[in-house]
């Protein structure tokens, strides 16, 4: 089955996608569209490909809960928390969109070929912004994402790594204008990183689907009919991750009239406090400044910062909280 072109001239056009022209581009991308783009508002929820069995449990049961208030639910189709996020789409039986990095010829990953086929069936929708026969690359995945941020209201963070592409997706919907939406990790999970450093920086924290509905200022989501399997002998709670009761905790706001407070430190995040200063720098030249090992660096970095006394630019650029 071929896919339908969607020009930008097309009074079909989804309007949103304007906000991604740049200076370099005069015009939003063409579309590719196999099934139909629902009427519902959307809900992006996206994560790391090597998720955990209890992030792929909430992230079922996010969208499923999602789906039955009324959302559209949309990913990008890949393994780990993109999949169950369809999966629980097509449980709740709402509509699912999966924004393709490649075209639809080249399904990637290529054993979710029929959860493809699944979501066209079930009234949903692929959508790529290359023609049929592109095949996937590195590159169109970031320009997914910004695809993928631009035509839904939030952007929910279940599981990501510092290095996780759901960060892209993450830094376009700050970038637009949307609502960023992060789960709560326990910070010294390398699976976690990047949702620490994500909350850090402003995300709102959720830990349910009635939390998205707040952020969007929607009434809490009905009574739940169990229609679906229940999870409720997993381990942790079903529909929740473990959390730390630090991930509750207010953070430090801090403005440039006010001085920070230094905490106590352990050694590794004295020495990168002090490689810093306020011109931003990359993880890679604060190991070179420090000669500590990314993993190391990358610990302290995120405690700093969340205890206020580091900020975290773009890009993965940090620098001293102005004093």
């Amino acid at each position: 089955m071929a896919s339908i072109e969607i020009l930008p001239a097309d009074p079909t056009y989804p309007a949103p996608l304007w906000a991604l022209v740049t200076e370099s581009e005069a015009a939003p991308p063409t579309l590719y569209l196999r099934g139909a783009l629902p009427s519902r508002p959307g809900v992006a929820i996206v994560g790391t490909r090597a998720a955990s069995d209890e992030a792929l449990r909430f992230t079922r049961e996010l969208a499923a809960s999602l789906g039955e208030a009324g959302f559209s639910i949309w990913s990008g189709g890949a393994r780990g928390v993109d999949a169950a996020a369809h999966e629980g789409a097509l449980a709740a039986r709402a509509p699912t969109v999966v924004v393709s990095g490649g075209g639809h010829a080249h399904p990637y990953p290529r054993e979710h070929a029929a959860l493809f086929d699944r979501v066209v069936a079930a009234g949903g929708a692929l959508l790529a912004r290359v023609p049929d026969d592109t095949p996937p690359l590195p590159g169109l995945f970031l320009q997914r994402n910004a695809v993928l941020a631009a035509l839904t209201l939030a952007t929910v963070v279940v599981e990501a790594g510092i290095e996780s592409g759901a960060r892209s997706a993450a830094a376009a919907a700050r970038r637009l204008g949307r609502h960023l939406c992060v789960v709560p990790h326990a910070p010294w999970s390398p699976r976690g990183v990047g949702c620490a450093l994500e909350l850090a920086s402003g995300a709102r924290p959720i830990t349910r689907a009635a939390d998205v509905i707040d952020v969007l200022g929607g009434p809490a989501p009905p009574p739940r009919r169990r229609a679906r399997r229940s999870l409720r002998n997993s381990s942790p709670a079903a529909g929740t991750l473990p959390l730390p009761d630090a991930a509750f905790a207010p953070r430090a706001s801090v403005s440039p009239e006010k001085t920070v407070q230094i905490p106590v430190m352990s050694a590794a995040e004295r020495v990168v406090l002090d490689a810093l200063d306020a011109h931003p720098a990359h993880v890679d030249e604060v190991c070179e400044r420090t000669g500590l090992p990314p993993r190391h660096a990358v610990e302290a970095l995120l405690t700093l910062t969340l205890q206020a006394v580091v900020v975290e630019g773009p890009a993965g650029l940090f620098r001293r909280a102005l004093r």
